[in-house]
């Protein structure tokens, strides 16, 4: 409710996954306002969750705001989104991640200026992101190929095309369904963003991260290898870019060296 107090959108949308009962339905009904429009689904991963999402957002006909729902938005995101609303997309990093100095982020970003926001200073970067380099076919899992960077809450001026959207979807759905959830939503959501033809998403800081826990810790190195190896070959049949190929070839050489991460002897 808080992010909706400091944003004061036009309408308001709450979309919840693994919702297949109508218990569940009843219960969510009491406690989310009625003035804000819950969406049901059962998704069972982030990545369809995200394909529904931005079908939906064609029928709004408006810039679009999505904000992960551990995260609570500074009071200066609405004049941020003044300054940075001439992008086609832009992103939020938490406070409390900038302040762990983020490298993972910053490896792949340049800085292209800063905002001043209520007197406050405020750096922006840009990140890249397709990386196209050698190195990035043997860095590790926080390096994906395609990437959006941070996404605490995702600003979109400009929609993919359902064209794109159609041909994801099938190559996401191509992936076995237990390992589709290895997949990060900021892998899919770098893909979409470089078929829109975006090189560089802007990034500023603007919110704080909620952390609940619940995550059981890292998963198994192999697994997630497979699933991007999966959803790559997707992709190359849907569009056969030689990018895409690429991407492949990343997770096909991650499977090799990761063999040893789930068969122990």
């Amino acid at each position: 409710m808080r992010n909706i107090e400091v944003l004061k959108p036009r309408s308001a949308i709450v979309y919840v996954d693994n919702v297949f009962h109508e218990k569940q339905r009843e219960i969510l009904l009491k406690i989310i306002p009625e003035s804000i429009e819950i969406k049901f689904g059962n998704w069972r991963n982030r990545n369809n969750t995200w394909i529904a999402m931005l079908r939906d957002f064609h029928t709004l006909g408006d810039e679009v705001m999505v904000v992960d729902s551990d995260n609570s938005v500074t009071e200066d995101l609405s004049r941020i989104h003044g300054e940075l609303r001439s992008h086609p997309i832009y992103t939020i990093l938490d406070e409390e991640a900038w302040r762990r100095n983020p490298q993972h982020f910053l490896i792949r970003s340049r800085k292209i200026g800063e905002l001043n926001i209520n007197g406050n200073t405020k750096p922006l970067y840009a990140f890249r992101v397709y990386d196209n380099s050698i190195s990035g076919l043997f860095r590790g899992g926080r390096n994906p190929t395609f990437f959006i960077g941070t996404k605490q809450a995702i600003a979109l001026m400009r929609l993919p095309e359902p064209e794109i959207l159609n041909k994801v979807e099938r190559a996401l759905n191509s992936v076995d369904v237990w390992l589709r959830g290895f997949i990060s939503d900021e892998t899919l959501l770098g893909v979409i963003a470089h078929l829109m033809g975006i090189e560089e998403i802007p990034w500023t800081i603007a919110s704080h991260h909620l952390y609940h826990g619940s995550t059981p810790g890292r998963a198994t190195k192999l697994l997630v290898a497979a699933a991007h190896y999966q959803f790559a070959k997707g992709l190359v049949r849907e569009f056969g870019r030689p990018e895409f190929r690429r991407y492949q070839l990343k997770y096909a050489l991650s499977m090799v060296r990761n063999v040893g991460s789930i068969v122990r002897f």
